[in-house]
């Protein structure tokens, strides 16, 4: 297969929304031709969250804009301002909270192009980005 290169326009990217005002805008996936990651940008407007849940591949979260609370395996709590990062191995319960008044920009990659997410309280899998991957912006 030959390789390839997309050039991806921010203003192109499909936003997909997740609940409560939170958009994801997927960049490389499947869709496009990735193979070993699957990355995004989320917007989260203030005082949502993403709810307790893992992932079956790494993570990192990188801030843009704002400040994001992220909990992670339920009692560590990581402030992350912009351009900080948190690298967030398989498995590993989180959830990210934006709890001020200002919005979040935040960029997400994920080591697999088949990456799925397993919400917490409920114990349902999604695979990211599917139609089913929706949040409720509530804690859980």
């Amino acid at each position: 297969m030959k390789p390839s290169i997309n050039h991806l326009k921010y203003q192109d990217l499909p936003q997909v929304t997740r609940g409560h005002g939170i958009v994801n805008q997927p960049i490389a996936s499947k869709g496009v031709g990735a193979k070993t990651l699957h990355s995004g940008i989320t917007l989260m407007p203030a005082r949502t969250a993403v709810p307790v849940h893992s992932h079956n591949a790494e993570e990192q979260v990188t801030v843009l804009e704002g400040t994001m609370k992220i909990i992670l395996d339920g009692d560590r709590e990581v402030f992350c301002s912009q351009y900080d990062s948190t690298f967030i191995s398989a498995g590993v319960t989180h959830e990210l909270i934006n709890d001020t008044d200002e919005p979040v920009l935040a960029m997400v990659i994920y080591g697999s192009s088949n990456v799925n997410r397993t919400f917490t309280k409920t114990g349902e899998v999604v695979d990211v980005g599917s139609a089913d991957d929706k949040f409720t912006g509530e804690r859980a």
